[in-house]
């Protein structure tokens, strides 16, 4: 899935795997947000995100992420807000995910197609770049496993009513 893993995720991979540590609880859902262009990553160098970059792994969704309109530091990434234009985040239950197999040097699972809500406005922030698994509900909130861009690079603009994102998430690791 990850472009780029955050070393927050990491820590939380750690966390499960080698050490087992129980602390914190394992996520079984997870969640996918929407990443726009109005977001820019504020660790230096100050970064716009476009279709082919997303917020580097130092990036902490939480306190890291601004969004361009009015500097705000709430942390949502240029996430769309929830409930404008019926943008919400896309639970991605446990069971989703399909089994891991070898893929290039590694090995990915591969969840089922995830449709976000179908937009009933535009969306706040429209123009949609790619997503983050998240942790958590709420926008501006939780731990960010990773970024990632759509594959072909593209921009999806979420402008009007009637429009659905889907994307088809995956999470592999190299060797």
């Amino acid at each position: 899935m990850a472009e780029n893993y955050t070393d927050e995720g990491l820590d939380r991979l750690i966390g499960y795997m080698p050490r087992n540590s129980g602390a914190p609880a394992l996520d079984t859902t997870l969640y996918l947000a929407a990443i726009t262009t109005a977001g820019f990553q504020t660790r230096s160098p100050d970064t716009a995100l476009d279709g082919t970059k997303v917020p580097g792994r130092t990036t902490v969704w939480s306190t890291d992420y601004q969004t361009v309109a009015g500097g705000s530091t709430r942390g949502a990434g240029g996430e769309p807000t929830i409930g404008t234009g019926a943008y919400a985040r896309k639970s991605v239950v446990n069971t989703d995910w399909g089994a891991p197999a070898t893929n290039g040097n590694g090995r990915r699972t591969t969840s089922a197609q995830e449709s976000f809500a179908q937009s009933s406005a535009a969306w706040s922030n429209a123009n949609v770049i790619g997503f983050a698994i998240v942790n958590n509900s709420s926008a501006g909130s939780g731990v960010a496993y990773g970024y990632a861009n759509f594959d072909d690079g593209s921009t999806v603009q979420i402008n009007a009513a009637g429009i659905t994102l889907q994307v088809t998430p995956f999470w592999q690791n190299d060797i």
